[in-house]
């Protein structure tokens, strides 16, 4: 690419973040929902999770629990924040394709705003869930929390752009909701927590946010220790508090979002090449 057309590249790209910034603090209602998911997810955790559930004398299979609620609702949230960002402007952003906004810009500003909100969303998620679980310090790669904190976030995030993937799939929201809730049953379904996948089904996991999600928490938290117990193997070995483990459920979080914002970046061209044809 063109040093001139990095540049254009670049001041689409600020002035289409500035303009998502602008519509979210606009909408008093959405900003209300984007601030209120946090507090209410943790007040969820304080109402479902044994506090004690790492740190008992009594290894217990609630520390398991407690994880992949935290993981599905990370999951569940970054879905959400983002499954209507670009079907509910889609004319829209067609129409300014047509006089040379970038959609690649488009897309990327989505995600940039995204990510920006997610990281507020994750600090207090994070930090709820560490005050109301006593979760064990086993220090990988950083501190445990903040290990936990980065696993929400990317996982955040990684959903997100799998929910603008969608957006960019549908010509409406309401079109898209029943994707959604497809996608968030499947997300339970395959993470490989609820039940021990094989075949096709284990294949469709590598795919799945909230298995990844879940890997990253469990190798930060030792989860295997937790589950030596269990004699049934229901815990695979990539709860096993190792850096690589926990390295490569980051890198995984990072390639799905990667390959689902170039997937909605190629749809949107597709329909804008389809309308200009």
């Amino acid at each position: 690419m063109q040093p001139v057309k990095i540049l254009k590249f670049l001041r689409q790209l600020g002035v289409l973040v500035q303009r998502n910034l602008q519509l979210i603090w606009n909408d008093k209602l959405l900003l209300a929902s984007l601030a209120l998911q946090s507090p209410f997810m943790a007040l969820v955790i304080k109402l479902t999770a044994d506090p004690n559930c790492f740190t008992s004398n009594l290894v217990n299979i609630g520390s398991r629990t407690a994880l992949f609620i935290l993981a599905a609702m990370a999951t569940f949230m970054g879905t959400l924040n983002s499954y209507r960002e670009i079907c509910k402007e889609r004319e829209i952003i067609l129409r300014e394709a047509s006089v040379g906004v970038s959609l690649p810009a488009v897309v990327l500003s989505k995600a940039v705003v995204l990510f920006l909100i997610e990281i507020l969303q994750s600090v207090i998620l994070a930090m709820g869930f560490v005050a109301i679980v006593h979760v064990p310090q086993n220090h990988l790669l950083l501190e445990t929390d903040i290990e936990i904190f980065v696993t929400l976030l990317l996982t955040m995030f990684s959903s997100s752009c799998v929910g603008l993937l969608i957006s960019a799939l549908f010509s409406n929201g309401e079109s898209a909701i029943l994707a959604v809730l497809v996608l968030m049953i499947g997300q339970v379904v395959f993470s490989n927590v609820m039940f021990t996948l094989t075949g096709a089904a284990a294949t469709i996991s590598t795919v799945i946010v909230c298995r990844w999600g879940m890997g990253a928490l469990g190798a930060s938290t030792d989860l295997n220790s937790r589950m030596a117990w269990l004699q049934a193997g229901l815990d695979g070995p990539m709860y096993d508090a190792t850096v690589e483990n926990l390295t490569h459920s980051w890198q995984m979080l990072g390639l799905i979002s990667l390959v689902s914002l170039v997937a909605a970046w190629l749809v949107l061209q597709i329909a804008f090449d389809k309308k200009k044809a």
